[in-house]
């Protein structure tokens, strides 16, 4: 009962990859969120207002959140048509 798992990277290597990013790209959305939310708290709480910055905070971290998880996935798509582009000029090479 006691098998050793072995995991091979070769074969599962781009759905770990696939993982990694969404990862990353969920990390990064909640984390701009909650610090606009953070933020928005902060100067509620300061000025008096209730729940007004928060709102616009919120707003903006979506908003920024969403432009970065945007520009991560260009540079992914990006790197992978860069990989294949390579690997055609090698298949061309032989």
């Amino acid at each position: 009962m006691g098998g050793v798992f072995i995991f091979d990277l070769k074969k599962h290597g781009p759905l770990l990859d696939s993982i990694v990013l969404v990862s990353q790209l969920g990390l990064t959305m909640a984390g701009s969120i909650l610090l606009c939310f953070a933020v928005g708290y902060v100067i509620d709480k300061w000025l008096g207002t209730k729940g007004l910055f928060i709102t616009i905070f919120i707003f903006l971290g979506i908003i920024g959140g969403g432009f970065t998880v945007y520009r991560q996935i260009g540079q992914v798509v990006d790197l992978q048509g860069r990989k294949e582009s390579r690997s055609e000029q090698n298949d061309g090479d032989t």
